[in-house]
């Protein structure tokens, strides 16, 4: 995912649910969604100079009681955190 283009990040309270979406190679746009969100962290203080793109992401990691947590390092040197039940990854290829 290094290089993506983050385009938009939608939670929706009712459900738990968070959507990622991407604009990867060729201009395609893929999603990653988490189910069972319980925190999300989206700074954007842009320290290392202004970005929209994804340098590393780390994980999900398991937590405890089945809770998993992703990060999401942007290029800006925010870091992107989300802890929920599930991760349904984008096809990378």
């Amino acid at each position: 995912m290094h290089d993506w283009t983050l385009l938009t990040i939608s939670f929706t309270w009712e459900t738990g649910e968070v959507q990622i979406n991407f604009s990867c190679r060729k201009s395609q746009v893929k999603s990653l969604l988490a189910e069972g969100v319980i925190n999300i962290h989206i700074p954007r203080l842009r320290e290392w100079g202004p970005s929209v793109s994804v340098n590393t992401v780390v994980g999900p990691l398991i937590l405890s009681n089945e809770m998993y947590e992703l990060k999401i390092e942007m290029q800006s040197g925010d870091l992107i955190t989300i802890v929920a039940t599930k991760f349904v990854f984008p096809n990378l290829d």
